[in-house]
């Protein structure tokens, strides 16, 4: 049968037993703990060391770059600078030398053209024959506009004594006869009314004489009916000057 009470006895025993090995081995164990507490410790603090050690590593590298890089700058600006005062001399000397070289041609080129080509006196010498020969173009041109313009009076007035005779062809009935006056030849005006330096009269005469056929009289049949008392006859109306 289990018996609790040698149980007991025996958990006590070890127990006792247990705690006497403890303090046996408490110097060997505490030594060891303390080991293990250091080498945790120095663990630690060696971490710490080495992440701060990176740390100003990495700052120390940016720093240095940065200081690196603003000198090369320098460096290049001062570079740049002497280059720039270099090429500004030197542009500025070709820029005199220019002007000198382009001083020195202008002058030449004056001598030249003065000398061989523009001749003063040769150019007055063509500038008047010049002078003449507009004169002389001027001149034509005045007598062909005015010869033009006679041309087209002489054209209007062609025109207009066509039309006048036209238009006087049938007004032989205005003219004056030997009992009675026409109305372009009034009894008491100081002037007749002209037409083309004619008389208006005269031209009416001439229009209708041009106009008109004569005929000698006859006396036979429809020809004595024809013909009027007057002693002509009247052109048919189809027949007229040109």
């Amino acid at each position: 049968m289990f018996n609790k009470k040698n149980l007991l006895l025996n958990i006590v025993e070890l127990y006792y037993e247990q705690v006497e090995q403890m303090e046996k081995n408490y110097d060997t164990d505490n030594r060891y703990a303390t080991k293990i507490q250091s080498y945790y410790r120095m663990y630690v603090l060696h971490k710490s060391y080495k992440k701060n050690q990176n740390a100003t590593i990495t700052i120390q590298k940016y720093c240095r770059a940065y200081l690196a890089r603003q000198l090369v700058k320098q460096k290049l600006s001062e570079c740049k600078n002497r280059r720039n005062v270099s090429t500004i001399l030197i542009f500025h000397q070709i820029i005199y030398l220019s002007h000198q070289a382009q001083t020195i041609q202008r002058y030449f080129r004056g001598y030249i053209y003065r000398k061989y080509v523009h001749d003063f006196y040769l150019r007055k010498k063509q500038l008047e024959q010049m002078n003449i020969k507009n004169q002389n173009f001027l001149q034509e041109l005045r007598s062909k506009a005015e010869q033009e313009k006679q041309e087209e009076k002489i054209r209007h007035e062609q025109a207009a004594k066509q039309e006048f005779m036209k238009l006087a062809t049938n007004l032989h009935h205005l003219t004056s006869t030997k009992s009675q006056p026409g109305i372009y030849k009034p009894p008491f005006a100081k002037e007749n009314p002209k037409a083309f330096d004619i008389e208006v009269e005269t031209q009416l005469k001439i229009a209708f004489q041009t106009n008109i056929q004569w005929k000698t009289q006859k006396r036979s049949g429809s020809a004595q009916r024809a013909v009027t008392s007057q002693g002509f006859r009247i052109r048919p109306q189809s027949q007229k000057l040109k």
